[in-house]
């Protein structure tokens, strides 16, 4: 865990873990959780860098989905609040959106008659801009907004990544709970239904629900919209704090 930040933690690696969670609930429900071969595996694959394995898998499901769902959004949230052909946007706050990310990226933006002309190259240089103010945003103690949304994103992003993941993992365990309940009524002749094994079976089954309803596109454009206004709002905090340190009569 000390080898990943606060960012992976949240947006890489609880979604892992959450996928995961089935398998260590029925363990450790069923008591098997402390078992030496258990914890000799679970040991092994933190020293070697599970933890870090694992939240790399995750990012790179999320972004395979991210391209996917942008291209049908028609764009990221944030190069669409800037394009100038985007409808249903406020005019007046989308300027002042532009202005303060031309300003503070030192990146000119293409105008309207631009744009319609060429507008692939019109959203390359928004692209361009905001991976710039990106980089400028990344002080937590600065713009604590922005970082939250974005650990909030990239949560809802790489859990809809792996949302297939997760509910074949909880399925499975649910599978295997309900055949080593059978097992025992019919080969060992034990009670089946003892509390233990309907918690287990009632926790695995909790977390195939969680994973059904959870992970969803619309939750993770709701965090990337949230995502885009808080960048762009640090944009003309930035450049008002630039105008404010421009000496008087300076260009």
């Amino acid at each position: 865990m000390l080898w990943l930040d606060d960012y992976e933690r949240r947006a890489r690696l609880a979604p892992g873990l959450l996928a995961l969670l089935p398998v260590s609930v029925a363990l450790a429900v069923l008591g098997l959780s402390k078992a030496p071969v258990v914890v000799s595996v679970l040991t092994a694959l933190s020293l070697a860098g599970g933890p870090i394995v694992l939240a790399e898998l995750v990012r790179h499901q999320g972004r395979k989905v991210q391209e996917t769902l942008w291209a049908s959004w028609g764009g990221s949230p944030t190069i669409q609040k800037l394009r100038l052909r985007q409808q249903g946007q406020n005019s007046l706050q989308r300027e002042t959106w532009r202005q303060a990310v031309s300003s503070v990226a030192g990146i000119e933006l293409s105008s309207a008659r631009s744009e319609r002309t060429n507008t692939a190259k019109a959203d390359e240089a928004i692209e361009v801009a905001i991976g710039q103010i990106r980089s400028i945003t990344r002080d937590e103690t600065k713009f604590p907004l922005v970082r939250a949304e974005n650990r909030s994103y990239g949560f809802h992003r790489n859990l809809y990544g792996i949302r297939w993941a997760g509910r074949i993992t909880a399925l499975l365990v649910v599978l295997g709970i309900l055949g080593y309940m059978l097992w025992l009524a019919n080969v060992e002749h034990q009670p089946a239904l003892t509390l233990v094994n309907a918690l287990a079976l009632l926790a695995a089954v909790a977390c195939l629900a969680i994973w059904w309803i959870l992970p969803s596109p619309v939750r993770m454009k709701d965090a990337a919209e949230r995502y885009a206004y808080e960048l762009l709002q640090a944009a003309v905090v930035l450049n008002a704090e630039k105008g404010e340190t421009t000496p008087e009569g300076s260009q």
